[in-house]
């Protein structure tokens, strides 16, 4: 419709007030894009600015040498490390101090494949095809406390492979 007005405009030689309007419209929008834009560059500016002056926040464990802790995992048809036997308590438990640092080996006995997580830890979990070894990403455990160790695979044992332990002391 407003070509339709911008066309009859043009021929009978007046200025059309639809397309004042509509051009003034547009350099309030194009004004008020450009003022936000504005400001979110200055607050990231002033943020990174911030973050520079201020510094990151510290490792937890900093100035704390903790030790490598090794441990293996074996999935076999009778769990994680024999867990069928154990269902009155976690199994396999895992104990490491404060700022260790955890690297778990799983090793993969049974035809179907397994997988390895430590709630807050490694929650994606590492998964081991049938008859292989893996190791999962090593982690530092700076946060004290007692960490799930499951099974993110489902499998014919699951429900045996869900309570293992990360205690951190």
């Amino acid at each position: 419709m407003i070509w339709a007005k911008a066309l009859l405009a043009s021929f009978r030689g007046s200025r059309s007030q639809v397309l004042a309007h509509e051009s003034q419209g547009r350099v309030i929008l194009k004004n008020r894009m450009l003022a936000i834009i504005v400001i979110i560059v200055a607050a990231a500016l002033g943020g990174g600015i911030m973050t520079f002056a201020i510094g990151l926040p510290g490792s937890p464990c900093a100035g704390i040498a903790g030790t490598s802790r090794n441990f293996t995992i074996v999935a076999t048809v009778d769990g994680f490390n024999d867990s069928v036997n154990h269902q009155q308590a976690s199994w396999p438990v895992m104990s490491v101090h404060r700022c260790d640092i955890v690297k778990i080996t799983i090793v993969n006995s049974d035809a179907q494949p397994h997988g390895v997580a430590v709630t807050y830890y490694a929650t994606r979990g590492t998964d081991v095809p049938g008859g292989l070894t893996l190791s999962a990403p090593p982690f530092q455990a700076f946060k004290t406390g007692q960490f799930r160790v499951y099974c993110t695979t489902i499998c014919t044992i699951h429900s045996f492979v869900q309570n293992g332990l990360l205690d951190v002391v």
